[in-house]
């Protein structure tokens, strides 16, 4: 979890750092309640900059409090529908995992960050609208060789992947079930500050083919060289927020491309 605190702009390197963090999450941040039968747990989100989160969730039954979890976070610019989903809890880790597919049919496994936001009757709807972006591990950047008119396209586009990662070696640990690999043309980037460490953070969107996804990265992280056009492969521990009809509306920026048209007309069919 180190590598991906890096991601957002902290070095953890330690217990005891990450104990400081939690314990600055937990006086910093926006406090958010969610209610078990045997257990209660209290979320605290530690908003920084520019989408830059830390989460910090305590459990609390009968008379015991104890810390869960402490993760990084980036709540995404743009907003997606997934379907056929389902939502799997570890209650005493705080931890949450959200897997569905999204409207083009890309199956996705998420770190679900906001549980302790959200109202619970949202999760009897068919369809969830949220915010999925990646931490990444790490980020390679290549420029894209023109070689004919096209060519260079075709081929580029043709090694373009979003898939689960899978454990390459028995010396590393096994990857999480949100770890992801992605190789996509970036077609846009800026540069972030972490407010509380000043650490610059990169954020891309990168064209992956079957998906359009966010990426952050530690600037240190990086390696090649990344520019609007260019191929960004990345290692990425995917994450995301379950967003409700008023942070939906704030974010709409025109139609969703990965949506498909013929759902557009169900709108307008009356019922009998």
């Amino acid at each position: 979890m180190s590598e991906i605190f890096k991601a957002i702009g902290f070095e953890i390197t330690d217990e005891e750092s990450y104990d400081t963090l939690a314990v600055q999450a937990e006086d910093s941040g926006e406090c958010s309640v969610l209610y078990r039968t045997d257990l209660t747990l209290h979320g605290r989100c530690w908003r920084l900059s520019d989408g830059l989160e830390v989460w910090s969730v305590l459990c609390e039954r009968e008379n015991d409090l104890f810390y869960a979890d402490c993760r990084p976070a980036f709540r995404s610019r743009y907003a997606r529908t997934i379907r056929s989903w389902e939502l799997i809890e570890y209650e005493e880790d705080g931890e949450a995992v959200v897997k569905g597919k999204t409207s083009s049919g890309v199956e996705v496994v998420f770190e679900l960050q906001n549980l302790t936001e959200i109202d619970p009757h949202l999760f009897r709807e068919q369809e969830l609208q949220i915010a999925l972006a990646g931490l990444a591990y790490d980020v390679h950047g290549e420029p894209v060789r023109q070689s004919r008119i096209g060519a260079s396209n075709e081929k580029a586009v043709s090694s373009f992947f979003f898939k689960r990662a899978v454990q390459t070696s028995a010396d590393i640990d096994a990857p999480c079930d949100n770890d992801y690999d992605i190789r996509g043309r970036i077609i846009a980037m800026k540069e972030l500050k972490n407010a509380a460490t000043g650490a610059k953070v990169l954020w891309l969107f990168v064209d992956a083919g079957s998906i359009r996804l966010e990426v952050i990265a530690n600037a240190t992280d990086v390696t090649g060289a990344l520019k609007l056009g260019s191929i960004a492969e990345a290692s990425v521990w995917l994450q995301g927020h379950v967003l409700e009809a008023h942070e939906v509306t704030a974010r709409f920026e025109g139609v969703d491309p990965e949506h498909p048209r013929s759902d557009y007309w169900l709108l307008l069919r009356r019922g009998n």
